[in-house]
């Protein structure tokens, strides 16, 4: 690009070559000590770089990581595994709640599309807002059923042949998370007020709710890191009301997505021990920084937790 003030010439960027080398894994345990990690089994530590991964290890390694690349004093391979270990089992817990309420989505938007068009509701542009591009939904129902192997597709395809698409409780089996998120979000007005009633909340606020849930099910399901992350995809959160009766400070961190994920849980079903399963992880792990999940110090002591901290004692003090 040429300077007009100078006459000159300047890169605007350079393309820089990748030159760090592969290490084999003695070489990456001592690049760890090196920079001052404390590592109390090397054996062990080699056991976690071979069937973890290094790289994947690093992630729970940065925040801990002085700005000069060393850690922080006192930093421990063990705490890096107690880190990793939570994760993963907040992943698993997160997954369980998500599964259920996508379920349960996909079971309402089943109900009101097919008890107001019928069977093959989903077919009838009048199912839909305006902009909706039905064409294109109806193309993508189309790919998905052609590479779908599952018997009720075969069975449906054999025995009613005349039919172009499956009926939508069928169909709905075919679609992604994301994809039944999207056909929630353009529902026709009545249909979609009626979705939203089964989730006791409130019509500008559910949609966000379940893209956010659907791109951190992906995060799950990818088995990537949900400690220390901040949200790509973030929820739009209501100010204290009767029926969200809590106080998240951020719409930026998990806090916000496990808040929601209760909130709707008890919805679907009240009996439900999630929450308590939640509480149980985090005792286990006592160590584990929540803030970096956005939790607040005191966030046992709020809704929703504080009523489930309430409960266990009551029924401790029953038993």
């Amino acid at each position: 690009m040429s300077d007009a003030n100078t006459g000159g010439f300047f890169l605007v960027g350079m393309l820089i070559r990748y030159t760090k080398p592969a290490l084999n894994f003695d070489d990456q345990l001592a690049k760890l000590k090196g920079r001052g990690m404390i590592v109390e089994d090397d054996g062990e530590a080699i056991h976690w770089l071979k069937t973890i991964s290094y790289y994947r290890l690093s992630a729970y390694v940065h925040p801990f990581k002085r700005t000069d690349g060393t850690y922080t004093a006192g930093t421990k391979f063990a705490d890096i595994q107690t880190l990793y270990v939570f994760d993963r089992k907040l992943r698993l817990l997160l997954l369980d709640a998500i599964e259920r309420i996508e379920i349960a989505l996909r079971a309402a938007v089943i109900h009101h599309v097919s008890m107001k068009f019928g069977p093959f509701g989903h077919c009838d542009r009048r199912a839909f807002v305006h902009d909706f591009d039905h064409d294109e939904f109806l193309d993508g129902l189309r790919q998905a059923e052609s590479g779908a192997h599952e018997s009720f597709v075969q069975h449906f395809r054999s025995k009613y042949p005349a039919h172009d698409h499956l009926p939508i409780w069928m169909a709905t089996e075919l679609l992604s998370f994301g994809t039944v998120s999207r056909v929630f979000k353009f529902l026709a007005a009545d249909l979609f007020r009626g979705v939203v009633r089964r989730f006791n909340t409130h019509e500008h606020f559910l949609p966000s709710w379940i893209h956010s849930l659907s791109y951190v099910r992906n995060i799950c399901a990818h088995h990537s890191r949900l400690w220390n992350r901040n949200l790509a995809i973030r929820p739009r959160l209501p100010a204290p009301m009767p029926w969200f009766p809590y106080r998240v400070a951020s719409n930026a961190n998990l806090y916000c997505i496990l808040v929601i994920a209760h909130h709707l849980l008890r919805t679907i079903s009240p009996e439900e021990a999630w929450a308590s399963q939640l509480l149980r992880l985090c005792d286990d792990y006592p160590d584990v920084p929540l803030p970096a999940l956005g939790m607040p110090g005191n966030w046992r002591d709020l809704p929703p937790w504080s009523a489930i901290k309430i409960k266990a004692a009551r029924d401790l003090s029953s038993a």
